[in-house]
């Protein structure tokens, strides 16, 4: 049976390997956010990061580092950014596509909601990306 007691530990995922998930404007909040965490608990260990209902999601774990503490940071990150443009980090808001009652929701500024509303901007690998219009 081969020893593997040499191979390396791996490093739990942190922000900055998944921040690509969600767009740029959140970018500075996640990294103001990787800071935070680490100052609490160095080796907590990303969950999941990504958007829902519009927001920034956040899910960490870590042990023995005090839950509460970093739950605060966490929630104070997601409050963020329900009010900045994910396409720019611009002030915004929460909105759906052409303000319907229903539909898919994400925090956007006046600028880009134009733009994201006609289906001409989107968020590919954390990157805006425009998508051609159609003649």
């Amino acid at each position: 049976m081969p020893d593997h007691s040499t191979a390396p530990v791996p490093r739990p995922a942190q922000i900055p390997e998944r921040a690509d998930t969600v767009g740029p404007g959140w970018q500075e909040s996640l990294g103001r956010l990787h800071r935070q965490l680490r100052a609490l608990a160095p080796g907590y260990r990303l969950v999941d990061l990504g958007e829902k209902l519009g927001g920034l999601h956040v899910h960490v774990e870590s042990v023995g580092d005090d839950s509460d503490a970093l739950r605060a940071l966490i929630a104070a990150a997601e409050a963020e950014s329900m009010c900045t443009c994910e396409f720019c980090g611009a002030p915004g808001r929460v909105r759906t596509r052409e303000d319907a009652p229903r539909g898919w929701r994400k925090a956007v500024c006046d600028t880009c909601h134009g733009p994201w509303s006609a289906h001409h901007l989107m968020i590919v690998n954390g990157a805006v990306r425009g998508r051609p219009h159609e003649e």
